[in-house]
């Protein structure tokens, strides 16, 4: 027999960047939404993120304006906006690790390349840096490539998940991983979610955005389409052995000659403020499955080959494994938008980019809205245990 029910308007599972935004939007819209963790929030994708806010020219490298770069173009303005407290949900508390990327090559970019960069489809989205505001790493004489600027933030992504955790904490609700996930439903549509044997929760609508955790989720509610698929990565993190002597922050994609970044770095801070590179790019596409030492190796290498002018300190490596989860593609291409499909009231969602969660939750609520959302009044003092934010990846990955 089930402990407890509980009612609410809509039930959001997974408290990713994702869930988080959605939850955030319906509450502040004045309907009533609980959001389902059986992790800590942010633990998986969001946490692994590098806080960058795309807005799609990395996507452009081969000259062409494609679905994918138009698609999230204007999502580091939306994001700006709520940075200032004045968007969708209010982000002025987040830690704004640096206003704008840098995309550097260590030549000089071909004609071609450099018409593009100053044609009208992207002028006003990236900047040629003149020489005397180049940060210190660029204004070494070694350096002899193109310098521009993109704009498009780097969040502290810890940050963000407590500024969008806060306003609404006491609806995140947090449950055992054990506990199986069941659904009460009628002829046409699911009426409840049991967790467990303990509690129940009645809702309107159901919204899964779980990422990686959808997938079981799917198969609970025996729908086989649409179906997921994982896109794996592993990372590279270094930071300097004598954290008196750091790394330089640094964030910014690297060019060659291809139509994608050699390498994108971030950086970050540990519990000791010592700066992490964060490195994604071809280098995680292609360390899949590589033990450390290789990984690690390959990464050194890289770095001297794309920054010869400038000498590495002693450097800790560790490596990090995620998957990015995402609705299932031909080829396991990556999807160029946002994705939302609805079966009944259950609506599957995975925002595919952290910079498009915004656009995610506009999709959703579309959907809410056309199945006629209604605003109900529904109790406050549900004695649920409330989900806390996971530990960041900087904290965790060397120990």
């Amino acid at each position: 027999m089930v402990k407890q029910t509980v009612s609410t308007d809509v039930v959001i599972i997974g408290a990713g960047i994702a869930g988080l935004w959605l939850h955030n939007r319906l509450n502040s819209m004045g309907f009533h939404s609980l959001l389902l963790e059986n992790d800590t929030i942010g633990n998986a994708q969001t946490l692994s993120s590098q806080g960058i806010i795309h807005g799609g020219a990395k996507y452009a490298l081969n000259g062409i304006l494609s679905k994918a770069t138009q698609a999230i173009g204007d999502m580091p303005a939306r994001w700006q906006a709520c940075l200032k407290g004045q968007g969708d949900v209010d982000l002025s508390g987040v830690r704004v690790l640096a206003d704008y990327q840098l995309m550097w090559s260590k030549d000089q970019l071909s004609s071609k390349m450099l018409s593009f960069f100053a044609s009208k489809a992207l002028a006003s989205r990236m900047q040629p840096v003149a020489k005397s505001e180049r940060p210190t790493l660029f204004q070494h004489t070694g350096f002899k490539g193109a310098l521009y600027q993109l704009d498009e933030p780097v969040l502290d992504v810890t940050t963000v998940l407590q500024c969008l955790a806060k306003p609404y904490q006491n609806r995140i609700v947090s449950y055992p991983k054990d506990w199986k996930t069941t659904w009460q439903r009628d002829a046409k549509n699911i009426q409840s979610i049991l967790l467990g044997d303990d509690l129940e929760i009645k809702a309107q609508h159901f919204v899964l955005t779980a990422g990686e955790g959808t997938e079981s989720l799917l198969h609970s509610l025996d729908i086989t389409k649409p179906s997921m698929q994982r896109r794996p990565l592993q990372m590279a993190l270094c930071k300097a052995k004598d954290a008196s002597q750091p790394l330089p922050a640094i964030y910014a994609h690297s060019l060659g000659s291809g139509s994608k970044p050699i390498a994108t770095i971030t950086s970050h801070f540990d519990q000791d403020n010592n700066t992490v590179w964060y490195i994604g790019g071809n280098l995680a596409e292609n360390g899949v499955g590589k033990p450390l030492s290789q990984l690690s190796k390959e990464a050194e290498a890289l770095l001297a080959e794309i920054m010869p002018w400038f000498k590495l300190p002693e450097l800790e490596w560790a490596a990090h494994a995620v998957n990015r989860a995402e609705p299932k593609q031909s080829s396991l291409t990556r999807p160029d938008t946002a994705f939302v499909e609805s079966k009944g009231n259950v609506h599957i969602a995975w925002p595919t980019k952290l910079a498009l969660a915004p656009d995610l939750a506009d999709r959703v609520i579309k959907q809410l809205t056309k199945q006629n959302l209604q605003l109900h009044s529904h109790n406050e003092d549900i004695n649920l245990t409330t989900a806390s934010i996971g530990d960041t990846l900087w904290n965790r990955a060397f120990q």
